[in-house]
């Protein structure tokens, strides 16, 4: 699944390749730069059109359709250009935090979590992978031609004669193709992470509840614990007691804070981990919080445009299926973002209920009183997804949104 993303990730021309080349480098970077180029010219003819036909319904709406599709693929690929750096750091962090959870965690309580949000990953991915090449098929032959153009657009030379009309086919054929596979390949990279947070939230939910469960481990150190003061008494012997004390310390870390106060040694180092997700979600936001505000402007735009053009403008059968792939296409891409911004809030708000059944109760309260107080004080702060300052990302903003298009 990871080598289909990254594939449709580089040959978007968006991403970067890790070759020792220097000429695979070079050639890469000349291909990003004309990808990037050819959209640029596609969005612009495209706005020259609609401005020239502003007076035609018919033209302005579905190229308006198109140019805010485009807009969005230009804007986010951008960001990401701009804030490479930065999105890099947060994924490695991300990975990171998954490892330390991940060995942290009991195999038995997380396993199903991770196999849940895999098949949904997997289901996601290659729905919107085939809603790509669907919308793809509808721009490049449903889409009405002019001048012999696959998609009609104003372009500052004459498009009727060559060499310039294969150079203006070829310009529409790169940026359709690159702005699909970028939309993809950078929607599913930012999915990516922010999936990563939510099941890393979900993680932890379960571990807050078993705090107070026997694991696996507790059980292996008190065994070997009980073995090794067998060994002291036996051999009484100092040497032998310290070697075989190195031998607990090095083979699994060994920790009699953790032995004897396993609760409390849990309970902190859940909340640590809370710490570090709520730093990971802060950094998302800064990152990509105006692409999913972009985002929903454009996903709005094209669901008023193309309902607009169904209902008033189009006739054809074939308009009517142009603009109902059009329709999907935006209402999925709307609903996407918000239910995935939906889950995370849902997994982070549900801490503060995994704490009061972490089997605090049956702690000695001097003990875990500070501990619990503040850890409660944090987890009850709602944390959420955001379209820059305006939107929060879940179901009820995407119900929202869809009534107020809707009237």
């Amino acid at each position: 699944m990871k080598q289909v993303r990254r594939f449709v990730y580089r040959y978007s021309g968006l991403g970067e390749i890790d070759s020792s080349s220097a000429f695979l480098n070079c050639a890469y970077f000349v291909y990003k730069i004309w990808m990037l180029i050819a959209m640029y010219i596609f969005a612009i003819t495209l706005f020259l059109d609609i401005y020239v036909n502003r007076d035609n319904l018919p033209i302005s709406t579905d190229d308006g359709c198109i140019f805010a599709g485009i807009f969005v693929v230009i804007y986010k690929a951008m960001n990401l250009q701009f804030r490479q750096k930065g999105i890099t750091k947060l994924l490695d962090e991300t990975l990171k935090c998954t490892d330390d959870l991940c060995e942290f965690s009991e195999v038995e309580y997380i396993k199903e979590i991770i196999e849940k949000h895999q098949v949904q990953s997997k289901m996601i991915f290659y729905g919107f992978t085939a809603l790509g090449s669907i919308l793809g098929t509808a721009l490049l032959f449903f889409s009405p031609m002019e001048d012999g153009l696959l998609i009609r657009a104003k372009y500052p030379f004459n498009t009727t004669i060559s060499p310039w009309h294969e150079i203006s086919l070829v310009i529409e054929t790169c940026a359709v193709f690159g702005g699909l596979l970028g939309i993809i390949g950078i929607d599913s990279f930012v999915v990516m992470i922010c999936t990563l947070l939510t099941v890393l939230f979900d993680m932890l939910n379960v571990n807050f509840e078993n705090c107070g469960i026997e694991t696996k481990e507790h059980r292996g150190l008190i065994f070997i614990y009980n073995v090794s003061n067998l060994h002291c008494i036996v051999n009484l012997s100092l040497q032998t007691v310290e070697s075989y004390d190195e031998r607990i310390h090095a083979n699994i870390r060994f920790n009699r804070k953790k032995l004897n106060n396993r609760f409390l040694y849990r309970y902190k180092t859940c909340f640590q981990f809370y710490q570090r997700l709520v730093c990971m979600t802060n950094d998302y936001n800064k990152l990509f919080n105006l692409s999913m505000f972009i985002q929903m402007l454009s996903s709005t735009s094209i669901i008023c445009l193309s309902g607009f053009q169904a209902v008033v403008v189009g006739g054809q059968s074939s308009d009517v299926m142009k603009f109902g792939i059009y329709l999907s296409a935006a209402i999925s891409q709307l609903l996407y973002i918000c239910w995935i911004g939906n889950e995370l809030n849902y997994a982070s708000w549900t801490l503060d209920r995994s704490q009061w059944l972490s089997g605090w109760n049956n702690e000695r309260l001097t003990n875990i009183v500070k501990m619990f107080t503040l850890s409660t004080m944090f987890t009850r702060r709602s944390i959420t997804l955001k379209a820059s300052v305006f939107y929060v990302l879940s179901l009820e903003t995407f119900i929202t949104v869809r009534r107020r298009r809707q009237s």
